[in-house]
């Protein structure tokens, strides 16, 4: 009887909080799979649907991230004729919005208590461009490095982080802005390229 009676109060509670239910059946479908495909996936870490991501082996996130919707994050092991052993690392508590982007071809490290604003792309390689005598730019080499984005940074929108760089903690990005260079610890920088205007 008891049990009937947990039952229908569940039952009750999710019929009339549609929101609660919704969290329900993103985090059971979000989770359980998650936690076996990805070299490592934290408790309550949630990314949203729809997204695309691949090679998961690649990539560890920790506890309490959130990825909104339409995530795409690709850890490259292969272009054209180079091999790569990417990885991609979350730490705990970051929090990304709608239509982010991150590819990794050596390593993107997003430390704890980052944000990401909407439409941001990061990335820790570049293509290669040494003109036309050596055809298409898409199919000449990627140069490589390390993308590192320090603790309680903040990403504005539409930031694009586009070659291996290091933000340091509590820097804040402003938005649309372009990240091609270092960005010390506790400093704000804005434009294309990204340029410090302020910091503390």
């Amino acid at each position: 009887m008891k049990r009937n009676s947990i039952i229908k109060t569940l039952r009750n509670f999710f019929k009339k909080n549609t929101k609660a239910k919704k969290m329900l059946i993103y985090r059971l479908l979000s989770y359980i799979p998650n936690k076996f495909c990805y070299n490592k996936f934290g408790q309550n870490s949630l990314i949203y649907f729809p997204m695309l991501i691949n090679n998961k082996n690649c990539i560890s996130i920790g506890k309490y991230v959130t990825f909104r919707e339409h995530l795409r994050m690709d850890a490259i092991k292969k272009m054209h004729s180079q091999n790569f052993n990417p990885q991609i690392i979350i730490d705990d508590y970051v929090h990304a919005e709608q239509d982010c982007q991150i590819f990794a071809t050596n390593l993107v490290h997003i430390k704890k208590n980052v944000t990401l604003s909407s439409h941001v792309f990061i990335t820790d390689a570049e293509h290669e461009y040494k003109g036309t005598i050596s055809g298409s730019i898409l199919n000449q080499k990627l140069n490589t490095g390390e993308t590192v984005i320090e603790e309680e940074a903040f990403l504005g929108i539409g930031v694009r982080v586009i070659k291996a760089v290091h933000i340091g903690k509590h820097a804040v990005i402003g938005a649309n802005s372009v990240v091609t260079n270092d960005i010390p610890a506790y400093s704000v920088a804005v434009g294309i390229p990204a340029r410090v205007i302020k910091q503390y």
